[in-house]
């Protein structure tokens, strides 16, 4: 076996693993949206839980989102939870809005 097939054989190895890696981190992002998603279920009246939550709460949950979950989301590139959190943002601001 000589120089270059060792190397490509290591680079393809190395390829590999840093799917396996990123493919990993998404799944780690994804359980950090898990006790929000409960909050976004609809009712037996369809009404979104959430919008049911006092205004402190909501903010404390926007803030969440602003300050933990959003930062952690961009700069892995989890574009999937920048969506669902923008999505469930708006929820929140709607209900904030039609509260005052």
């Amino acid at each position: 076996m000589n120089s270059k097939e060792i190397l490509e054989g290591y680079l393809n190895e190395m390829q590999d693993a840093h799917k396996e890696i990123s493919k990993a981190k998404f799944n780690l992002m994804s359980v950090a949206l898990s006790p929000f998603e409960a909050l976004f279920l609809e009712d037996t009246e369809g009404n979104i839980v959430a919008k049911n939550l006092k205004d402190n709460d909501k903010q404390q949950i926007l803030d969440s989102f602003n300050d933990d979950l959003l930062p952690m989301f961009e700069e892995g590139k989890f574009q999937e939870g920048i969506e669902k959190i923008n999505e469930w943002k708006k929820i929140i601001e709607e209900s904030l809005e039609k509260q005052k």
